[in-house]
């Protein structure tokens, strides 16, 4: 099953591709991706925090903790950088059946439906 991101946005819902950080070098950013099968409309959504070194002092410590997975440190924001990465982690993730190819992505990303309770 061959994967694609069919859409790509910053938490405030700035497309991927046209967001600007202010600082480069100072980011700490959730990117929402929506990843599905190639040549199909239908997409799930899978989140992960991109940042900088410089962006993860200046989050807010939780107990002594300043992030969890899912995350990808860059030395500064580079879009062309990190869509190569993104593309790359998500075609590794390839395999015969959809739900096949969720598992391996969850390796890198959280999934909207993580903790789904089924009634």
């Amino acid at each position: 099953m061959r994967l694609v991101i069919k859409f790509a946005c910053v938490a405030d819902g700035v497309n991927l591709r046209l967001w600007e950080p202010v600082d480069r070098r100072t980011i700490a950013e959730f990117i929402y991706l929506e990843i599905g099968e190639k040549g199909t409309k239908r997409t799930d959504g899978f989140t992960i925090r991109v940042a900088t070194p410089q962006g993860l002092k200046k989050i807010s410590t939780d107990n002594g903790i300043i992030a969890a997975r899912p995350l990808v440190i860059m030395d500064e924001y580079n879009f062309h950088e990190l869509w190569k990465w993104l593309e790359c982690i998500v075609s590794s993730c390839e395999c015969d059946t959809w739900l096949q190819c969720v598992e391996h992505l969850k390796q890198y990303f959280d999934w909207e439906y993580d903790n789904y309770m089924y009634r």
